[in-house]
């Protein structure tokens, strides 16, 4: 089965969008054990910030802010798209969550609402 079709990530997917990063941090994990080639950067930094998400849900910036950039670092090799997601969009709509919550931070205020990215299958 190819990468693209395990229904694991599909799952992970959907997951993230209905926002249950934990959950989804849990499904990609599991790929991700597995995974030894050239995905496996990718699926780790889908999984960290998705635990970026979760951590901002429960209040820890900090963490949020950490897991994202170590997330960012992992998907930016992949390209526009990768194992049929676009990781581009996917990737600018995390760095604007990253950016706003560094400025409310530097500012000692509480952050806008974050607008929560997608992530897209390209069928």
């Amino acid at each position: 089965m190819e990468a693209q079709d395990d229904p694991r990530l599909q799952k992970g997917i959907d997951e993230f969008n209905q926002g249950l990063f934990f959950e989804c941090h849990e499904t990609l994990e599991e790929i991700w054990q597995e995974d030894h080639g050239e995905d496996r950067l990718f699926y780790q930094g889908i999984i960290q910030i998705a635990a970026g998400y979760f951590k901002w849900q429960q209040g820890v910036p900090a963490g949020a802010l950490k897991l994202w950039r170590t997330g960012l670092e992992k998907i930016a090799p992949y390209g526009p798209i990768h194992l049929g997601i676009a990781v581009a969009p996917f990737a600018e709509a995390v760095k604007a969550s990253l950016q706003k919550l560094e400025a409310a931070q530097e500012a000692g205020g509480e952050p806008a609402p974050l607008d929560i990215p997608t992530l897209c299958r390209l069928s």
